[in-house]
């Protein structure tokens, strides 16, 4: 974990919404940026919904960043980024399951002729 001047959360933060097996687990994140969210997650929830007051220079520049007034250069902010994108975004959900369109009755290729169309030879 890189050194940083964010205050350490009261207790380790976690998301049992969205990642009910921890950071770690869920195969989104990385090792450091677990920690990272275990370890600063609820100062830098509280910093971006601005329950908490920014004390330090670096604390200010992720309140910019969270606001969008400033590119995210720090393994903290770029980690926070990450997890507001995977966690307040959609998700992609694919399934193995898929329907033939045309088996409804909905055939736009045979919509497209007519009975006079065809030369029936008797």
């Amino acid at each position: 974990m890189v050194n940083v001047d964010i205050r350490k959360g009261t207790g380790p933060f976690s998301d049992a919404k969205r990642f009910p097996y921890g950071f770690r687990k869920s195969g989104d994140f990385s090792i450091s940026e677990a920690q990272c969210l275990t370890t600063y997650g609820q100062t830098l929830l509280a910093l971006e919904e601005g329950r908490l007051a920014p004390e330090t220079d670096e604390e200010q520049r992720f309140v910019a960043v969270a606001q969008g007034q400033a590119e995210a250069q720090t393994a903290v902010e770029k980690c926070w980024l990450k997890y507001i994108k995977l966690a307040r975004g959609r998700r992609a959900f694919f399934t193995l399951h898929s329907t033939n369109r045309n088996a409804a009755g909905n055939d736009d290729d045979i919509d497209d002729y007519s009975e006079d169309d065809f030369d029936v030879v008797a």
